[in-house]
């Protein structure tokens, strides 16, 4: 078991819309972020910052409580997407690109539009959460060693799109590392699996496909689909995996037995949409 663009010359809400006209380190699975109800983060030093992060994996990980906005990087807008983001080109999905200012990674230059951010669509009745700041990498950037939280939309009735960034070294220490580096897909879900299903992974039980794909950006990007009961938001989770400079992306998909009925190609297709 394991634990552990459509560019835009205008922005609005810190994200894009659109126009009018070291050392090697030790290698192992990504590890799963702390609850923060207890937590007073802008108290903390660089070193117990660090400690809530990793410190509670003897314990299991435990859920991700509901915050107040003062406790967030940034409140998120509290209309639907679709009231700031422009349309994409799938009816009733809308395109998420962030702006220059959008989140600490991005302001810090540890993201950088290379050649533009990443991207995907949304339905357009799904909204903005909340990320905690501890969670965002706001208080380790630019040298973040554990990852971090970039992007988290939801609707109640439908499901929970996110995006987690982790520096490269966390997963191998090879300088320059492809995706292949790092192993086939079905071991390459080993050492991400805490964060996709937010609690544990049963690999063997949980992963229904492990696959690898050449997308439109050019990159290679390991595909999945897994039914794990032990996952947090739901038993039904689509995942992206892929590399970008020296940061990997995880974008996680998931759903309730409910929500996959309703919204299982609504999913699908945000899954498929994302592009580093």
């Amino acid at each position: 078991k394991i634990t552990m663009h459509s560019l835009a010359p205008q922005t609005r809400h810190g994200v894009a819309v659109r126009a009018h006209n070291a050392a090697p380190v030790h290698v192992g699975p990504l590890v799963a972020p702390p609850p923060m109800g207890a937590y007073a983060p802008h108290a903390m030093s660089p070193l117990d910052r660090r400690a809530a992060l990793v410190g509670l994996m003897g314990v299991g990980y435990l859920p991700w409580i509901p915050v107040s906005p003062a406790s967030a990087a940034r409140s998120p807008p509290s209309q639907p997407v679709r009231a700031y983001l422009p349309p994409a080109s799938t009816p009733g999905f809308v395109q998420y690109t962030p702006d220059e200012k959008k989140t600490p990674a991005i302001r810090a230059g540890v993201i950088k539009p290379d050649p533009s951010f990443y991207t995907f669509v949304l339905p357009e009745n799904w909204s903005e959460g909340l990320i905690l700041n501890i969670l965002s990498g706001n208080f380790c950037m630019p040298r973040c060693d554990e990852p971090w939280y970039e992007a988290l939309f939801q609707n109640q009735a439908e499901g929970k799109a996110q995006l987690i960034v982790a520096p490269l070294f966390r997963l191998i220490s090879k300088a320059g590392a492809q995706l292949s580096d790092i192993g086939p897909p079905e071991r390459a879900i080993e050492k991400v699996g805490n964060y996709v299903t937010g609690s544990s992974l049963e690999a063997e039980d949980d992963v229904i496909s492990a696959t690898s794909k050449t997308l439109s950006d050019g990159r290679t990007y390991y595909i999945y689909e897994l039914n794990a009961l032990q996952a947090k938001d739901g038993p039904h989770i689509l995942a992206s995996l892929t590399i970008k400079g020296d940061q990997a992306y995880l974008f996680v998909v998931s759903a309730s037995e409910k929500q996959w009925a309703r919204s299982q190609s609504k999913l699908q297709t945000i899954r498929d949409s994302f592009r580093a």
